[in-house]
């Protein structure tokens, strides 16, 4: 059962707190929050006791909310020492809900990816960069965020992914299943991407219910494809 935390008794529950904590901001009249409740119930049992589950009623608690910059509900921290090191916002599927408390059990989420979603597509990240792959300043997702987006691609690919193909070089075409509603997170999931990684270029299009995404990377970039459609097979499996 959820541990409820208020303005009064977060120093004492979360950031004095001997083991990682997941913090959901809910509120009661949040239906993505109750969409989301049995996940959350089951995670916490499966984490407990290396992570501790607790919630906090975001119209009751306006300082927390103020501290956390908490706009929506539902909203999760993963909070390791006292410090933030994964946080996802809305009705997320199971998968990147679990990369929350899996950033928690970790307790070392920031320094185990050093760049953004397309670590998984540009290799390990490095502090010396290699041939062909982008070391850790070509990426400026914040590091808390960087589980949640690795869990994002893998989310999409297991439940719409329908192909892989290399058209060129430079240029990989995958095939969607889902319409509409994968188009929107496709393109959402793909602006974001390259906002923190600018060398990629993405485009979206929908025809009935297959979607198709064509990433294409400069010349110098081309390897991170190989590792784009090796994450992408490896999650449809």
């Amino acid at each position: 059962m959820a541990v409820q935390v208020t303005d009064a008794t977060f120093e004492q529950e979360i950031e004095l707190s001997p083991v990682p904590v997941v913090v959901e901001f809910y509120a009661t009249w949040c239906g993505n929050c109750r969409r989301i409740e049995p996940v959350l119930g089951d995670l916490e049992a499966e984490f407990a006791p290396n992570v501790r589950f607790m919630k906090v009623n975001a119209d009751e608690n306006p300082q927390l909310v103020s501290k956390f910059a908490v706009t929506s509900t539902p909203t999760l921290f993963a909070i390791v020492g006292g410090a933030q090191v994964a946080t996802t916002v809305g009705a997320q599927p199971g998968p990147i809900l679990r990369a929350v408390f899996e950033a928690a059990a970790a307790r070392t989420a920031p320094a185990a990816s050093t760049g953004c979603g397309c670590e998984s597509s540009c290799g390990p990240a490095t502090s010396e960069p290699t041939v062909g792959w982008v070391d850790a300043e070509a990426c400026t997702l914040p590091a808390a965020d960087q589980p949640m987006r690795l869990a994002e691609f893998d989310a999409l690919f297991a439940s719409s992914l329908r192909g892989v193909r290399r058209e060129e070089s430079g240029w990989l075409r995958l095939h969607l299943g889902g319409g509409a509603d994968v188009e929107d997170g496709a393109r959402d999931l793909a602006s974001r991407e390259a906002e923190c990684c600018s060398f990629f270029d993405f485009t979206v299009s929908r025809d009935g219910d297959d979607v198709i995404i064509d990433v294409r990377v400069p010349s110098d970039k081309e390897v991170v494809l190989d590792g784009l459609a090796a994450q992408a097979e490896a999650a449809r499996a």
